[in-house]
Order: structure tokens, then sequence, then C-alpha cells
């Protein structure tokens, strides 16, 4: 994940680095002979993953590693792990796979092998309907006003590519889309698709607009490098899931709302 919590993050790797080469992820057979392939998930990251009210965790990624497991006839254990430690883990072999919104960056691809992509991260217009705007040129102009979540990543886009709007700052998601709901502002410029499950709490026809313009990030599933056959199996699991309508359908069940910017399906990857 890049965009949503700002700059990417970087791969540790030094760290990495020194982790005994001893130390590796299963092979796609060993996962097999084992019956239990180990995900890292991220529970800090909803509706990707998190804590369900019997303790469990439970999100799109969840969903997405039962039904790769079950493809692949093995049980899944999942494995909390956040942003920083990640890595580390697959990389020490504490984990087969990883997900939580894994940005394919190339810095990472130095360390980590990645599938095919899951879902997409880009900046997008939240409005309503009634609206003008159908893309980010009409926002700079005076009068517009934008509700934005201190410290994030539009912050910096709209400073330097919409200075003509106004801005008004607060300090969570939450808060941010009930005040649109609210029609204390225009338009939230942000990665949409985790808005989604504050979206549905209002009696509010929104429109959700995609810019051809914006840079769309692809998260993917992480494997060790070398580990080709493990991770040529899951390109083609995830295209089979994708194909059959899991993906979108699962996406939709946690997010609230479609993909944004849609991965495109093609059979050659």
């Amino acid at each position: 994940m890049r965009l949503r919590f700002g700059a990417a993050l970087a791969v540790g790797l030094g760290l990495c680095s020194a982790i005994s080469a001893a130390a590796s992820a299963h092979t796609l057979s060993e996962v097999i002979a084992a019956k239990t392939i180990n995900v890292g998930i991220n529970p800090n990251l909803p509706p990707l993953g998190e804590f369900g009210a019997t303790n469990q965790m439970q999100g799109f990624d969840v969903d997405v590693a039962n039904k790769l497991a079950a493809l692949l006839g093995v049980k899944v254990n999942l494995v909390p792990v956040n942003s920083s430690d990640r890595v580390p883990f697959l990389l020490a072999g504490k984990i087969d796979m990883v997900m939580g919104g894994l940005t394919r960056t190339a810095d990472r691809a130095q360390v980590v092998a990645f599938t095919v992509p899951l879902q997409t991260e880009a900046l997008s217009i939240l409005t309503t309907e009634g609206k003008p705007f159908t893309k980010f040129s009409d926002l700079n102009a005076d009068g517009v006003r934008l509700i934005e979540v201190r410290g994030t990543t539009p912050i910096d886009y709209i400073k330097a590519n919409l200075p003509k709007a106004q801005v008004t700052l607060f300090d969570n998601y939450p808060d941010a889309v009930r005040a649109l709901a609210q029609g204390r502002g225009d338009a939230i410029i942000d990665v949409v698709d985790y808005l989604g499950q504050y979206m549905k709490n209002y009696n509010q026809k929104w429109r959700v607009i995609a810019d051809k313009t914006t840079e769309v990030d692809y998260d993917c599933i992480g494997v060790t490098q070398g580990n080709d056959a493990l991770r040529s199996w899951l390109n083609v699991a995830l295209y089979q899931i994708e194909s059959s309508g899991f993906v979108s359908d699962t996406y939709k069940k946690w997010f609230g709302i479609p993909m944004t910017y849609p991965v495109s399906l093609s059979p050659y990857f």
C-alpha cells in the first residue's frame, strides 16, 4: 500500500540481507506436502484485514487467501504482519506469501517476487450527485471546497495541482466522509475505494470519478525471489478467480463499492 498513507514504505534492504539465507519460505511442493500455506495478513488495514467480533482475522485479503488455499487443496495459516515487518517475515521463511496491499515497486522487486496484480490504488474523486465535476482539473477553481484528511498524500497533490481550491482538513476518514455527506464540502480526493465502508452509512447519492491522468499503483501478492513454482501457480489461480468474478464480488463485499480502477484481465502474464 502506498497512496493511502503517503510516500512508499521503504524496503529495509540492509535488514533483509542480514536474514539468514538458510531460512526460506516453502516451495509449492513443500506447501502441498505440508497441506498448509502460511499467509501474511495485516490486521490493521480494514477492509483488507482486521480482527472481527470473535477476534478472528477477516477482510478482503482473508477471503482471497482462503479461496487460493481451497484451490490448492491446503489449509491456510493466517499470520499477522504489519507494513514494516511483512517483507522480513517473508524472507525469514515465517510466511510463504504476503498480502496487505503490497504495492509493486522497483525497490521492493529487488527482494520480493510479485504475482500479477490483485487490486489497484489510485487517487480519484468522491463527490455527490448534482456536482458538475468530471475530472481533477475541474476542482481547480475558486469556490470549490475540498475535504481532506490531515497528513495524507492528496494534500501535496492538491497544493501542486489544484491551488485554487479551498481545503478543509479533518483528523480521520469517518469525519471527512460525514462532512461531505452533510454538504460541508464539494468533494474528497483520495484512494476512494477505502472510503466505501463509510459512504454506506449515509443516504446520499455518491459519485466516484476516475481520472485517467492519475498514476495507478498495483497491489500484488509477494513471494520470495526464486520461489518460481509457487508464484507461477498463484498467477494462474489469480487469473482464475478474477475471471470467475470472485475478486470483484469479494472486493465489493468488503470495500462497499466496485474497484475504481479495475485490473485489466489478461491471459498473458
